[in-house]
């Protein structure tokens, strides 16, 4: 059995494991974590902290494929964007919980999110967004940055523990 090969930094996994717009794009979303002092903990499955809170994590998974995903997703009730397109990503990437689940998961919790009411949201995961296009990147970004203006709760594990 081999070893899995353990990288340094995400930009060196992402040189040796991806190709073409996959790169690309997984480059220049790791530049903009490093930029804004968010580099993924390789000893952390790519999680990135912004004041002592896990926001999400950026991996790779497969072939030719990275994801990022954001924890908390319970606390965009009060954000409205006028980006329809931001928006509609936003709504798309909502996990409803299928537990039972695992870390001391906290539940579902019926939130709004960006104006739409959902029910049973993962209090633990979002939907990955995965080999996302240059667009699709801007969202993300954008929100990241709503993602700052939150706190999670106590109880939430990924979000508050390694």
């Amino acid at each position: 059995m081999s070893e899995q090969k353990r990288y340094e930094t995400i930009e060196e996994a992402i040189n040796e494991q991806l190709h073409g717009e996959a790169r690309e794009n997984a480059l220049a979303f790791a530049a903009y974590l490093n930029e804004n002092d968010l580099p993924p903990n390789m000893l952390a499955w790519g999680k990135f902290t912004d004041n002592g809170v896990h926001r999400g994590h950026m991996w790779l998974e497969g072939e030719n494929q990275w994801r990022f995903e954001i924890f908390d997703y319970l606390h965009f009730g009060e954000f409205t964007d006028d980006d329809e397109a931001f928006t509609k990503a936003v709504h798309d990437h909502v996990n409803i919980c299928g537990a039972p689940c695992h870390d001391q998961c906290w539940r579902a919790k019926d939130v709004k999110i960006f104006g739409k009411e959902f029910k049973s949201v993962c209090s633990q995961h979002s939907l990955a967004f995965v080999n996302p296009d240059i667009e699709t990147l801007a969202h993300m970004k954008k929100l990241l940055e709503y993602s700052k203006q939150t706190t999670p709760y106590v109880q939430q594990y990924h979000p508050n523990n390694w």
